[in-house]
């Protein structure tokens, strides 16, 4: 299988990516990912990014030894590829991986908004730590940009305070929009029912869109509760289906 996928002609091949999934999984060595991370094909890369994001949930510790292979199809021509890494990148990482994170948070201004989105769930779900590397290393790997304003003069991250959240929501920059959007509805235990009504707020779509998202459960963890936001969507829900049943 894994000769197949790295032949010159190699135009991907769902069925085998599942199969050699299955053998991943039953404990065929990650450091077998090498070579098809690292393939100049891009329906490899390709592959092997679906691989390195379905193979996270279980085995996303033993990921790190190709973490910066994997960083690397960052800047693949595909926008999958870029989203499945980043999957992969968010559960794979340590504290030693700091340029990688700011490499992923650089990608809040990707060209494609499926990415963006991806990365909007980073920063929903990453770890403090993650966060605070992820911001730091693309303020010093980008100066000069909008991500320098989110640390201090000595280089250190600062969270949002709420007070803040209005006039990032509200910033002439996208990407500090998106950003301010993430944090709004950043896991808690409890969701900030006004935070995300901020950001519906937003006259920016995608920020919008953020926001319902969130409402809907896609980027928020599944411990975090917010009975105001629970009733809303169990209330809509309902409101949906007493409409068709009348149809």
């Amino acid at each position: 299988m894994m000769s197949k996928l790295l032949e010159p002609g190699y135009e991907g091949d769902g069925k085998l990516a599942n199969d050699l999934l299955s053998y991943f999984q039953k404990g065929f060595p990650i450091e077998n990912l090498r070579p098809l991370l690292t393939s100049s094909n891009s329906y490899t890369q390709g592959t092997a990014a679906f691989l390195v994001a379905e193979i996270r949930p279980t085995l996303s510790f033993k990921m790190n030894c190709v973490v910066e292979e994997i960083a690397n199809l960052l800047d693949s021509k595909h926008w999958r590829t870029r989203f499945d890494a980043i999957e992969a990148l968010w559960s794979c990482t340590t504290p030693a991986d700091g340029v990688v994170l700011g490499r992923i948070f650089l990608r809040l201004d990707d060209e494609h908004a499926g990415v963006r989105w991806k990365v909007v769930q980073f920063i929903c779900l990453a770890q403090r730590w993650q966060l605070r590397l992820a911001v730091e290393n693309a303020a010093a790997l980008r100066p000069d940009s909008i991500f320098g304003t989110l640390v201090s003069p000595r280089g250190h991250y600062f969270m949002p305070s709420a007070e803040d959240l209005p006039r990032l929501l509200d910033h002439p920059d996208a990407v500090l929009r998106r950003f301010a959007a993430a944090v709004a509805i950043r896991q808690r235990e409890v969701i900030v029912e006004r935070f995300v009504a901020m950001a519906e707020q937003s006259g920016d779509a995608e920020v919008r869109k953020i926001a319902a998202d969130c409402r809907r459960g896609f980027l928020r963890p599944t411990y975090a509760i917010g009975p105001s936001i629970l009733k809303r969507a169990s209330a809509e829900t309902s409101k949906r289906e007493a409409h068709n049943s009348g149809r």
